[in-house]
């Protein structure tokens, strides 16, 4: 028997206004990618994003989760906790943040930096590895955070239509 994708769903106070939180917590398997996508097409709406910058919060986020479902869990069910929110008081101006939390027993110790500098060889390519520098190029910040029981990752995309910064440790 399949998992349910979604394990709990929580909404703030705020939740039917602009600036509203949404939280989930899910089961990682690939079934919940739909899930993930109409989170982020809800956000980004209400951030009033238009549809190439939506679509590049898409491709950052379904990347993360896919990198935690392969890479922290290695293929096996675990949990992913989810929060996005628009943040109106943000130094870099208004921002909509995703922020992921695993529970995995493999906790990343990588540099952001160093992946998202990391320039792949075009006459040697192979699959894997440029996931990272992916999330990278599209969001406008990404932080990792390593934990005692798992990993936190962070995703910042700026609203308003800026020159994007890629990842900043």
């Amino acid at each position: 028997m399949v998992a349910p994708c979604i394990q709990d769903v929580s909404f703030s106070e705020k939740e039917s206004s602009h600036v509203g939180k949404l939280c989930l917590q899910l089961n990682c398997n690939s079934d919940c990618i739909h899930v993930l996508r109409s989170m982020v097409a809800v956000m980004t709406a209400r951030a009033g994003m238009d549809e190439l910058r939506s679509n590049r919060v898409a491709i950052a986020v379904d990347e993360l989760f896919a990198n935690i479902a392969t890479h922290a869990y290695g293929g096996k069910a675990g949990r992913v906790e989810m929060e996005t929110c628009i943040c109106n008081e943000s130094d870099r101006g208004p921002v909509l943040i995703f922020d992921f939390r695993d529970f995995a027993s493999v906790v990343w110790s990588g540099d952001i930096k160093a992946a998202a500098n990391h320039e792949p060889d075009p006459a040697n390519l192979t699959p894997g590895g440029l996931g990272l520098r992916l999330i990278c190029k599209v969001s406008d910040h990404c932080e990792h955070e390593s934990l005692e029981d798992g990993n936190h990752w962070r995703l910042i995309f700026n609203i308003n239509d800026g020159e994007q910064n890629g990842c900043n440790a």
